[in-house]
């Protein structure tokens, strides 16, 4: 080792005395590949700029940053102080960052050895930390980063009752709602996910809860699809079966403790807490009480939200946010019917379909153009304009002979988070 890299290493020992209660490591070159640790920049960045207290380093930029790699930018909070546009990809990076995290100090420092067998890079990693439990949380949060930036792993939400459901590519592109809406959504849960030092600061609950109220078909499952296929964060749920109870609940949050940084979805909500195997009071509890102390956002959606108890909606610790999922209107029919139907019908008899299908949700209007394609397959015919409008006609008789006497027919139209298919929840 060279007097220069013995000095820094000697420097970093000395700055972190075991006397002060520093606990000091060094990992092997695999081990830091294992921990993604070339993606750290990127990574604070990214979800945790505001978590450096002093970063000292040079790194090696990725060649597609310098050139029209708009597409492979990483998503921030519009506005952030950290925009990509400013800050380039960094790998093979050395130096030193120092963090704190939550609320405890990580300190790291990593020097180049020289060249390995086969002309690759070796490097020195020493980390200092007063919390091995944190750096641990640390280090599972920067792994799944680097897995879902590599595309390496096929990620999955854990279902609590049932087995996990793999996360599928879903763009935000796929979600047709009124305009604003789903960035609106989107940038909350972002901005939630990049705040602790500030809820830190106000000593406040680092945790929160969102409400998604609408008919069934509106956009709802959509917009959690998109949220769960295109953030890092670990995704929990329960399906809403008969045979749910209070210790599926608890096991959700036991999940979430586990994890940190994650979403638990209580999908259809009225019909979860209605549930036999369910107390109301603890289902309030846990959401008052989190075990869990931070990065925890609670996500529930519900057909009425006048269907719900009270006790709910009434505390801003519970549901401290509602969106409002309506009917679309003629517009947003019309994007989709685009989306699924350009190139097999006319633009007039795409609008023509839009103007139609008033009162239908996204799910139908999805479901008039799939049903038109299947019916010229069984017929062998091809796809033509009168195809289109047939098919909105069949749905309407459709939705009034499965609505019952005296019910709305987007009642019966409901696919859910946890149900396969490809529908508009």
């Amino acid at each position: 080792m060279s007097d220069f890299l013995d000095m820094q290493l000697q420097s970093f020992l000395a700055a972190h005395p075991q006397g002060d209660g520093w606990k000091l490591y060094y990992y092997s070159q695999s081990l830091s590949g294992n921990l993604y640790l070339e993606d750290l920049l990127d990574f604070l960045r990214d979800y945790h700029p505001k978590s450096v207290r002093r970063k000292e380093v040079i790194g090696k930029t990725r060649s597609y940053e310098l050139y029209e790699g708009s597409d492979k930018r990483h998503e921030v909070v519009p506005g952030s102080d950290w925009d990509l546009l400013r800050e380039l990809d960094q790998s093979r990076w050395i130096g030193t960052v120092h963090l704190e995290w939550n609320r405890h100090p990580i300190h790291f420092l990593r020097v180049l050895l020289g060249v390995g067998p086969g002309g690759a890079l070796e490097y020195l990693t020493c980390v200092a930390t007063k919390s091995n439990e944190v750096l641990r949380a640390f280090h599972r949060e920067l792994e799944q980063y680097g897995k879902n930036r590599c595309g390496e792993i096929s990620r999955e939400i854990l279902v609590v009752n049932g087995e996990d459901i793999p996360i599928k590519p879903f763009p935000w592109e796929n979600v047709v709602l009124p305009e604003g809406l789903a960035e609106e959504i989107r940038d909350n849960v972002q901005a939630f996910f990049q705040a602790r030092e500030r809820y830190q600061r106000l000593s406040i609950p680092w945790r929160r809860g969102f409400l998604f109220v609408g008919l069934p078909g509106c956009g709802k499952t959509c917009t959690i699809k998109a949220l769960a296929a295109n953030t890092p964060y670990t995704f929990i749920t329960i399906i809403g079966r008969q045979n749910v109870e209070d210790g599926h609940i608890e096991f959700a949050v036991s999940l979430a403790e586990r994890h940190k940084l994650a979403v638990i979805i209580f999908e259809d909500l009225d019909r979860l807490v209605g549930a036999e195997g369910i107390s109301l009071s603890c289902f309030l509890n846990l959401l008052d009480g989190f075990k869990i102390t931070e990065g925890v956002l609670v996500i529930a959606t519900c057909n009425d939200a006048t269907k719900l108890d009270p006790a709910l909606l009434h505390r801003p610790s519970r549901f401290d946010r509602i969106w409002k999922f309506p009917l679309p209107g003629c517009e947003q029919r019309l994007v989709l019917l685009r989306k699924r139907g350009e190139g097999h019908f006319s633009e007039e008899a795409l609008e023509e379909a839009a103007r139609r299908s008033e009162g239908f949700s996204m799910a139908y209007v999805q479901e008039i153009v799939v049903n038109a394609l299947l019916g010229c397959a069984h017929d062998e015919t091809c796809p033509d304009d009168e195809a289109l409008l047939k098919s909105v006609e069949t749905l309407q008789k459709q939705r009034k002979s499965a609505s019952k006497p005296g019910e709305p027919m987007t009642k019966r139209e409901n696919v859910g988070f946890c149900r396969s298919g490809n529908g508009e929840g």
